[in-house]
């Protein structure tokens, strides 16, 4: 895997966020999805992102993604984490319910199970509790993918002492 896949995953991943209507008006409820765009960096960030002072109560997502373990030259295996997390004053939908359990909801019927991350599908490994400040509650989504390791580079010159056929 080059550093480059985290890059183009936390480019799928926000826009893969910001191209699903339910998604963006749980995060944003007046944002038309013409306008989704514009969450980006405002609540949805490709980056662990907790607010310093909130004037209003918002919905946030941030992403992030790290390798967790390195199974042999070959294949290593990345983890997408996904903090989803509200002002207390956001929580409770109209509908009914909790915005960031349904924002949970949506975003795994979004990505788990996508070929778009990694070898395979990605899998939701867990979603925890988390409150990153006081007034905020939301959730931990963490998904794991398998990777290859390395990008075969098959210009490279064969090593005299391997065997050829």
């Amino acid at each position: 895997m080059q550093l480059q896949d985290f890059f183009d995953y936390k480019n799928k991943l926000v826009e893969d966020l910001l191209t699903t209507p339910e998604i963006v008006r749980l995060i944003s409820d007046d944002t038309p999805m013409e306008e989704a765009p514009s969450l980006a960096y405002t609540q949805v960030f490709p980056y662990e992102y907790v607010p310093e002072t909130i004037q209003d109560g918002h919905t946030f997502v941030c992403c992030e993604v790290d390798v967790q373990s390195v199974e042999n030259k070959t294949f290593l295996f990345p983890v997408l984490y996904l903090w989803v997390f509200a002002h207390k004053s956001r929580l409770r939908l109209p509908e009914g319910g909790v915005r960031t359990d349904k924002l949970c909801c949506e975003i795994a019927k979004k990505i788990n199970g996508s070929r778009f991350y990694g070898l395979g599908q990605l899998n939701l490994r867990s979603v925890r509790r988390f409150a990153p400040m006081t007034d905020f509650s939301g959730k931990l989504m963490t998904f794991y993918a398998k990777e290859f390791n390395r990008q075969y580079d098959g210009t490279a010159p064969i090593p005299s002492n391997r065997k050829r056929g």
